[in-house]
């Protein structure tokens, strides 16, 4: 019963753990227009008179070469910052900003970028008010429209929730355009990949994942120790009920080795002692009293006889006429050589009746 508890105890333990989806970094790619399609958080564009969704863009500069079916979703937020007054932008002087804000570890700025011959690209970044980096990198060089640019990429974000700022344009600065296509943030939340924009068309921005090895070595190492430790007790159990009961009932080893020693101390320990004198055990009966009086009498005349014999001193017996005649005898009958001898004296003791 022990074994099949401990057993049921590792399957339960075993399909509890999570799934490998779990622990999934998932890149999220939020659209330009449509925002994120998990938390549905959209961009927010400021000043907002100074955006406009391409490519009905009439202020900005002739990009006819572009091709909408390159762009994600077909689409892209353009602004285009100049500080003269004469050049027919919107909000002339005033840099133009996309924030967005996200929970994940990583986040990646995917831009479209035109030919370096045609008008530059300037951006600045910002993460949680702090400055992060800066696009283009210093004597870079573009021919043609190139799509699905990183211009900004950070990876060593924690796991919390985070504010990224893009600007375009510094004042008093060069004429400068953006051309925003989509921003994509990792997270470690579980989504479902069947979501629009769940999906990562950069290899280099594919879900990474955390190495599964240790977490199912240390899950089956559990199992397997718990599984050892169930048959061991169940083996041990049973072991313990097949015993007969004479061995289980057994005295210890070390009392039955000792026990021909117990034996012979008690033996010795009896034959030195001396045996106490004891009185009869009379049973108790009217009687009694009177069968007392008279034992003490007779064992007080028995030890003043025996005290009176032993304080007499009686001389010892004339023996002198039987010597001789026995030498008479010897010398008149010399064939006789061998003769009895004499008996000894007779001693009379006198007892009182």
């Amino acid at each position: 019963m022990l074994f099949v508890t401990f057993l049921f105890s590792c399957v339960f333990f075993y399909f509890q753990c999570p799934a490998s989806t779990a622990i999934t970094l998932v890149n999220v790619t939020v659209d330009d227009q449509f925002g994120d399609p998990y938390t549905h958080s959209q961009i927010l564009y400021t000043p907002t008179e100074a955006w406009s969704i391409a490519p009905d863009c009439d202020y900005c500069p002739d990009h006819s070469a572009l091709s909408t079916n390159k762009a994600y979703n077909r689409t892209w937020h353009e602004s285009y910052f100049s500080s003269s007054l004469d050049s027919g932008a919107l909000r002339p002087g005033t840099s133009r900003y996309a924030s967005f804000q996200f929970m994940g570890t990583a986040v990646y700025v995917i831009c479209i970028v035109p030919p370096s011959t045609n008008i530059t690209t300037q951006m600045n970044f910002f993460i949680d008010g702090d400055a992060v980096g800066s696009y283009p990198p210093m004597s870079a060089t573009v021919d043609g429209w190139q799509y699905d640019v990183v211009v900004y990429r950070n990876t060593s974000l924690s796991t919390a929730g985070h504010q990224l700022l893009i600007q375009s344009g510094e004042e008093d600065g060069e004429d400068a355009i953006i051309l925003l296509d989509s921003i994509i943030y990792t997270t470690h939340n579980t989504i479902d990949s069947s979501i629009d924009g769940v999906s990562h068309n950069n290899p280099a921005l594919g879900p990474k994942r955390v190495p599964l090895a240790p977490v199912i070595g240390a899950t089956v190492g559990g199992f397997v120790l718990i599984l050892l430790c169930g048959v061991f007790c169940f083996l041990h159990q049973r072991r313990q009920k097949s015993l007969p009961v004479a061995v289980q009932t057994a005295s210890p080893l070390w009392k039955r080795l000792l026990s021909p020693f117990n034996k012979h101390s008690r033996k010795t320990h009896m034959s030195l002692d001396t045996p106490a004198l004891t009185r009869p055990v009379v049973p108790h009966s009217s009687s009694s009293s009177q069968n007392d009086r008279r034992i003490q009498s007779i064992l007080a005349w028995q030890k003043n006889t025996q005290q009176g014999t032993r304080a007499l001193d009686l001389a010892p017996p004339d023996m002198s006429e039987e010597l001789s005649s026995y030498y008479e005898d010897a010398t008149t009958t010399e064939s006789r050589r061998v003769r009895t001898p004499p008996p000894p004296p007779r001693r009379y003791i006198i007892t009182n009746k």
